[in-house]
Order: structure tokens, then sequence, then C-alpha cells
């Protein structure tokens, strides 16, 4: 039949070569076109920091313009008199005694 193995190597010298294989790979190597040298270094972009972003406002505290305090919590507002506030801080002091502490603090 064909013997197209036979008729590729006789073609392309194979067979009648007596080189080593890593001579033949170094011919194969010096047929290569190498890379153009680099003349300058292209200049690294700059890169800048990304924006913080202002922190939730989980809580707020504040006056208003009738002499009031106001504290906002999400969508909900409380405003109240010296004696809310009064009232307001001793309920917060009565609850925080009655959590247990932690090692951590």
């Amino acid at each position: 039949m064909f013997d197209w193995f036979d008729k590729t190597f006789r073609r392309r010298g194979y067979l009648k070569d007596d080189r080593t294989d890593v001579e033949k790979i170094g011919d194969d190597i010096k047929k290569v076109i190498p890379f153009p040298e680099l003349k300058t270094v292209p200049p690294m972009p700059e890169v800048k920091p990304p924006k913080e972003e202002s922190g939730k406002v989980f809580y707020r505290f504040g006056v208003t313009d009738n002499n009031r305090v106001a504290f906002s919590m999400g969508h909900m507002e409380i405003t109240m008199n010296k004696e809310g506030c009064r009232a307001l801080i001793d309920q917060l002091t009565f609850f925080m005694n009655q959590i247990p502490e932690d090692d951590n603090e």
C-alpha cells in the first residue's frame, strides 16, 4: 500500500541525517524568529485608590430648633424634652446593669 510516513521522513531528511537529536533541535530553534528586544519599558499606569464610602449611620442624636433632643434610628425619630432625656438615660442605665459583663471589657 502507501508508505506515507516513509515519504514524509525522507522528504524532510530525518532518515538521512547523522546528527544527534539535540543538534537537530538546536538547528530548529535557530530557525525561529526571535521577538524584538524592548528598547524602553512602558510606564506603569497610575492606580487610583478606591473612594471610601461614607459609613452607614445607624443612629443620630441632635437638637431641634425648639430646644428638644432628637434621636433618630432607621426611619424612626423621637424628640424629647429634658425630662424625657432623663427618663431614657435612667431606663438605659437600668437595662445596661442587667446585661452580664463580658471578659472583653
